[in-house]
């Protein structure tokens, strides 16, 4: 479904449930991007920085990732490892497991300097042995076989090709390593990245990525000068795009990748949609996701009911 009435249709269900991004929310890298960050002097903004690295550690203690998304994987397992985030934004949650589990090296990877800057501050606050950098998922700047295991959550869905990166986290890793990949399949109804706009979950089960983007698109221009700092650089979407900022992994198209390579499956845990965050623990939560645990298990179901493919890989030991 494209043009213009459709357009306009998915601006009024964007509109019914608006949202809005806070820059006080140091959850998001936007922040870096507002004037309160990019007017300060160099003190501030690192203090800034360390915040933001310090709500994600905070965090880590309050919904431990590993507890939450891997509860039988034994985590004494990473002690004396050489361990890599791909996708560690400010680094709080890496320098925390590096804290609780022991790694001998907490090496990190996002995709701007800022974060490189935040985690390296955050990692020498804390004493934590670190190697943190700035790159790509499908170039890691790292040589073969150098680390003993990589965890990446909430990333996969974003890089412009899955299998250029699940191909350099299998180069990096020394054989027996393990691969730890979480993150939402496509059509997860929470999960389309939209939040500068609107809550409205689901929209792109109905209508196409090209429609909801030009929809977008149209109400940050709306807001004006007051959203630049939460904005897009540019309109419409690029060719690896199904969303802004979203490839279109699916739960079918993982598992091709997977079968055309030489991973071997550890695991996989199917938690159903409502089963992330703080919000999971309340009881309205709890009551809702419990009739969604069956048809997170049925293949094309699981598309819109899995919460995240949340799987452990092994490179094949030599």
């Amino acid at each position: 479904m494209s043009g213009t009435l459709p357009k306009q249709l998915v601006k009024k269900l964007m509109k019914a449930w608006p949202s809005e991004p806070d820059p006080g929310n140091l959850t998001t890298w936007k922040i870096f991007q507002h004037e309160s960050y990019l007017n300060s002097s160099l003190e501030e903004q690192n203090l800034i920085k360390l915040k933001s690295a310090q709500w994600r550690y905070e965090y880590e203690a309050d919904m431990p990732f590993f507890e939450t998304y891997y509860p039988n994987f034994d985590v004494q397992q990473f002690s004396g490892q050489d361990v890599l985030d791909l996708g560690c934004f400010t680094c709080g949650r890496l320098v925390s497991w590096a804290e609780k589990y022991n790694f001998r090296l907490a090496a990190g990877i996002d995709i701007n300097p800022v974060f490189e800057d935040a985690g390296i501050l955050f990692a020498k606050k804390k004493g934590v042995p670190h190697d943190i950098r700035t790159g790509f998922g499908e170039a890691l700047p790292w040589e073969n076989d150098r680390f003993d295991s990589v965890i990446s959550f909430d990333v996969f869905e974003h890089v412009k090709n899955v299998k250029a990166v699940m191909d350099e986290c299998f180069r990096v890793l020394r054989p027996g390593g393990r691969l730890f990949a979480c993150f939402p399949s496509f059509y997860q109804p929470l999960e389309a990245h939209l939040g500068a706009v609107t809550k409205t979950p689901a929209l792109h089960w109905f209508f196409s990525g090209a429609t909801i983007t030009a929809a977008f698109d149209e109400i940050l221009a709306e807001r004006g000068p007051s959203a630049d700092w939460y904005g897009r650089s540019k309109t419409g979407l690029d060719e690896w795009e199904k969303l802004p900022t979203l490839n279109g992994i699916t739960v079918r198209k993982f598992r091709k990748i997977l079968q055309e390579s030489e991973w071997e499956q550890e695991a996989w845990i199917r938690r159903p949609v409502l089963s992330d965050g703080r919000r999971s623990r309340k009881l309205l939560f709890r009551v809702l996701r419990a009739p969604l645990n069956i048809p997170a298990r049925i293949p094309i179901m699981e598309e819109l009911t899995l919460g995240r493919i949340c799987c452990i890989l092994k490179k094949p030991s030599k």
